[in-house]
């Protein structure tokens, strides 16, 4: 498809140059520049771009010059970290009864040694029209989301959303009451050496049955079932995708036991045991994380009491070696925490690989905690909104052009 566009563009550009106006004759614009030109504009003007030509629309849309504008769009550690906060639950899909969510920005210098810092809306940022979503999975400037039972993903940069077709099975979850206890579960990931994004969708039935769907992200995707034959378990999270792998943190009716690790090219799944006493019995509270570009669990459950918290990291992927650090926190900065009523709750990870911690749903006043792991730093961050949140999800870095379709 690049190659096409690029031999485009040199035809259109050589019969350009063929125009003279007086003795003067346009030069030609090497394609590599062209792209490189685009992939620094803002994604509006990219938007309008696209009416030009068939040409332009069909540069804009290449998946070449999306992963271009990606790379060159990632945020520096001193550009604002964004973060969406729903302060509404919605039961049975009540549109009527939704409380808008908002999309919160925050600006930290790398030199700042303040200890208290402000979220303030982000009024240029419009999320999904739809509010109160549920499920929440961000990947390379995506957003993966459930709505009243169906599964869309949306592009905040390009205001594009698509619905995913429904996986057809016969344990579906339906709101047919909690005894059968059936759920769907969402998870995105991304391939790079293919550069191809896919959705996993696990359907659980209580402990009876559980079945693993793939979907790719492409023209004519489809939902295709991946065998699976280990004992049922329900899936805990939003789960991470690194290098290929997306990570989901598991639950065996009795603790949680395992992380199932999908890679995205073979579509193959395993599943690694959680080291011995790696997970206390608050182990719902416990953050399953990404650090230094590995999966992570970081208990904190004990920092009120004690001040110290635990990192088990994932060292080698696939081989399910795990490796243990310990944190004590400053003696200075117990007061953030002694006074919490209630269990905290990992949110994700920030810039510089911050623990983002906040209090149980709508729990006031609002605000969040940030646990720098590498300088075994906590501040603490104020939401401006009276109300209290129900959902916090940090966004990465990225920002996508990519175009959606099936």
């Amino acid at each position: 498809m690049v190659k096409y566009l690029s031999i485009q563009w040199k035809k259109r550009s050589s019969s350009k140059a063929m125009m003279r106006r007086g003795d003067f004759v346009a030069p030609e614009i090497p394609f590599d520049l062209v792209m490189e030109i685009l992939s620094r504009l803002p994604a509006k003007s990219l938007m309008r771009f696209r009416c030009v030509s068939k040409l332009w629309s069909g540069l804009i849309r290449s998946r070449y010059l999306s992963n271009l504008y990606l790379t060159n769009k990632v945020s520096s550690s001193g550009e604002p970290l964004f973060l969406y906060i729903s302060y509404n639950f919605v039961p049975h899909c009540k549109l009527d009864s939704m409380d808008p969510s908002q999309l919160l920005s925050l600006t930290v210098s790398p030199a700042s040694d303040s200890a208290e810092l402000s979220l303030e809306p982000d009024s240029d940022f419009r999320l999904m029209e739809t509010m109160g979503v549920q499920g929440m999975v961000i990947l390379r400037g995506l957003i993966l989301y459930t709505f009243c039972g169906k599964a869309y993903i949306y592009n905040p940069t390009t205001r594009q959303s698509l619905n995913l077709p429904a996986v057809n099975t016969n344990i579906f979850a339906q709101q047919e009451g909690f005894q059968r206890y059936k759920r769907v579960c969402y998870f995105f990931g991304h391939d790079p050496v293919l550069d191809q994004y896919k959705i996993v969708c696990n359907v659980f039935e209580r402990w009876t049955s559980s079945e693993f769907w793939v979907f790719v992200l492409e023209p004519g995707g489809f939902w295709k079932r991946i065998e699976y034959d280990d004992q049922p378990r329900t899936l805990f999270g939003q789960g991470l995708c690194i290098n290929g792998v997306i990570y989901c943190w598991a639950f065996n009716q009795i603790c949680f036991d395992a992380v199932y690790c999908f890679d995205v090219r073979s579509e193959k799944l395993r599943v690694i045991k959680t080291p011995p006493h790696a997970v206390s019995e608050y182990g719902q509270l416990v953050g399953f994380i990404e650090h230094g570009g590995k999966p992570a669990l970081f208990d904190h459950t004990r920092i009120k009491e004690t001040g110290v918290s635990e990192l088990w990291v994932l060292e080698d992927g696939l081989g399910g070696t795990w490796s243990r650090k310990s944190f004590v926190l400053k003696p200075c900065q117990r007061h953030l925490v002694r006074d919490i009523n209630m269990g905290l709750m990992v949110h994700g990870t920030g810039q510089n690989n911050e623990v983002i911690l906040g209090l149980g749903l709508f729990s006031r006043p609002c605000y969040l905690l940030y646990y720098d792991l590498i300088k075994n730093d906590l501040r603490k961050v104020n939401i401006n909104r009276e109300k209290p949140y129900q959902f916090v999800k940090a966004m990465d870095k990225y920002e996508s052009i990519m175009h959606l379709e099936t």
